[in-house]
């Protein structure tokens, strides 16, 4: 009877030891995918956005190309940009499970399938936005489109447009929806 209450307590320890160990793991890999930061860019470079573990923007850049696109290829191309770095999150996330928890483990492969259904890859077409969007008006026979603004002088530091005192933040002017 001495070897049974001795295995029977052996195997609680193990179990005890294991259970603690998995803890440890995933206490691990939830601390690694707070961390994760995807940037991806787009319209050669003229578009950069980051997203964090969750998959929303915590970051989002753009060069001076932009100005040679329309307010509509802009947008288009930030959410093209999100879409690209969202879509390699699952490939990060099962990098991190497979250092951590491993791939064999329920949780761990309920957390991937997850991960795949919320961020699915990014088709080739769907990668870079057309670069002319469609016509706004097209579909309104009676409404002019708006005749387009006068281009403003550059400013003192040679970039087109705004005052030379013009700090960039926008309070003041708004390009978007005059017409």
């Amino acid at each position: 009877m001495v070897d049974s209450v001795s295995d029977a307590n052996r195997m609680i320890d193990d179990w005890e030891r294991d259970a603690t160990q998995k803890a440890e793991r995933f206490q691990e890999m939830a601390r690694q995918v707070e961390e994760v930061s995807i940037t991806e860019s787009v319209a050669d470079g003229a578009v950069r956005v980051t997203v964090g573990h969750n998959g929303l923007p915590t970051d989002i850049a753009m060069t001076e190309q932009v100005l040679r696109m329309t307010p509509d290829q802009i947008a288009a191309n930030v959410m093209a940009g999100i879409r690209k770095a969202q879509s390699r999150y699952p490939e990060r996330l099962a990098e991190i499970l497979a250092d951590t928890v491993g791939t064999e483990d329920p949780a761990a492969q309920h957390i991937m399938v997850t991960a795949e259904r919320n961020f699915p890859p990014v088709e080739p077409d769907e990668d870079e936005p057309a670069e002319e969007p469609r016509a706004r008006y097209s579909d309104v026979e009676d409404e002019e489109p708006p005749t387009p603004r006068p281009a403003r002088p550059p400013r003192s530091d040679g970039r087109p447009g705004g005052r030379s005192d013009d700090d960039g933040d926008f309070s003041d002017e708004s390009h978007i929806f005059d017409r």
